[in-house]
């Protein structure tokens, strides 16, 4: 059995699919008086999709005094946005526009009946599914090739309505790998890395060549095997936590210079702790420049040199 619903629909007249308006045109079929009045002109708001706008009897009456009409016989009219089942095959097409040399499966998608209109999904709408993480799987049961697709239906203008898909995406794309355990606040060396094509999940973030990588410094540590992303990284400091500076000990007029070694990483100007690898004392230097720092007669120091 038909739901009394499904009849009521039938019998609405449908708003053009480019406006956010219903129009003079979009009555004329149950408004006989309209047919010699400019078709664009607005009347109303348009419903939402699916949804009904029904002109009672009594503003039908304003309506065509406004217009200078005579009133329909209908004691009502009703209005709709017409939607209809997505696609599949047209989900897959807007998909690949994005991604054209992705290997894409639609594994399910909106069953909500959409509004006529373009269909948009955007790659920042593509999320990874849950237990995937940028390496792939974080848990046995997670597949690196699923995810979840946020898109929508672009109808009257600039208005959207969303709509989604699960899907499994692959695609290659260069991957720089740690080759080897790689430690936190330490200078990554090219020695360091390997470049890998991978057909993966795409995201946003990876380092695809070696060059993007190599003379910086990490933020935490990174196994060996794994892929590295752009936000792990920071800008290469002129001291390196772990490396060997020249320290330039100044005393009134004398001055020495000795080597040793530096406990945190700094840029020129900052104050960073240093230990003397002889003595094994630590004191603090400024950090003058490349692999250089000093000690003054107006540093705080700690300890002997």
């Amino acid at each position: 059995m038909i739901p009394l619903a499904s009849f009521a629909l039938a019998g609405c007249l449908a708003v053009g699919a480019g406006s956010d308006r219903i129009t003079v045109g979009d009555l004329a079929p149950a408004f006989p008086g309209l047919q010699s009045i400019d078709p664009d002109t607005p009347v109303a708001l348009a419903p939402a999709p699916g949804v009904e706008r029904v002109f009672r009897a009594p503003e039908l009456r304003q309506l065509a005094a406004r217009l200078k009409t005579a009133v329909p016989a209908a004691g009502s009219l009703c209005v709709e946005r017409p939607v209809a089942p997505l696609d599949a095959a047209r989900l897959l097409d807007a998909m690949r526009q994005q991604l054209p040399a992705a290997t894409i499966e639609i594994l399910d998608y909106s069953r909500m009946p959409a509004p006529e209109g373009e269909l948009e999904f955007p790659v920042s709408g593509l999320r990874p599914a849950p237990g995937v993480g940028p390496s792939g799987p974080v848990s046995p049961s997670g597949d690196q090739r699923r995810g979840f697709w946020t898109g929508a239906v672009r109808y009257a203008g600039s208005r959207r309505f969303t709509i989604w898909a699960r899907v499994t995406v692959l695609v290659t794309e260069p991957r720089v790998i740690a080759a080897v355990d790689l430690k936190p606040a330490r200078r990554v060396d090219a020695s360091d890395l390997r470049l890998e094509m991978r057909q993966e999940f795409p995201a946003a973030g990876f380092v695809t060549s070696i060059e993007e990588a190599a003379g910086r410094v990490l933020r935490r540590p990174v196994s060996a095997g794994t892929p590295l992303t752009s936000p792990w990284l920071d800008p290469l400091k002129d001291v390196v936590r772990g490396e060997t500076v020249k320290v330039d000990v100044w005393n009134g007029g004398a001055h020495l210079e000795l080597d040793a070694e530096a406990e945190a990483s700094g840029s020129i100007g900052e104050i960073i702790p240093v230990r003397n690898p002889t003595s094994k004392s630590r004191f603090q230097a400024r950090v003058e420049g490349q692999g250089r720092v000093s000690v003054g007669q107006a540093s705080k120091q700690e300890g002997r040199l």
